[in-house]
């Protein structure tokens, strides 16, 4: 729940980072565990196209990523 107002999981919200904000899970809930990311940015006005982990600004960018990713595995880093 966050403020009055309950989410599913797996959910990306927009708040006001002026405005204090309020988050918990009801006393009666039966789910498991959750974990919360919060981010903060400016807006850089550019457009944005997603995919998987890959945030890029077209399309076509996103498949070069996959392209890149599935040809060196990012370099062939030790994850």
């Amino acid at each position: 729940v966050v403020g009055n107002k309950t989410f599913r999981r797996s959910t990306m919200l927009t708040v006001d980072a002026s405005q204090p904000i309020t988050i918990s899970v009801p006393a009666n809930s039966e789910s498991v565990p959750g974990q919360v990311l919060m981010l903060q940015g400016k807006p850089i006005g550019e457009p944005v196209a997603q995919h998987g982990p890959f945030v890029m600004n077209t399309q076509s960018e996103i498949r070069q990523a996959f392209a890149d990713y599935q040809q060196t595995q990012f370099g062939g880093w030790p994850w």
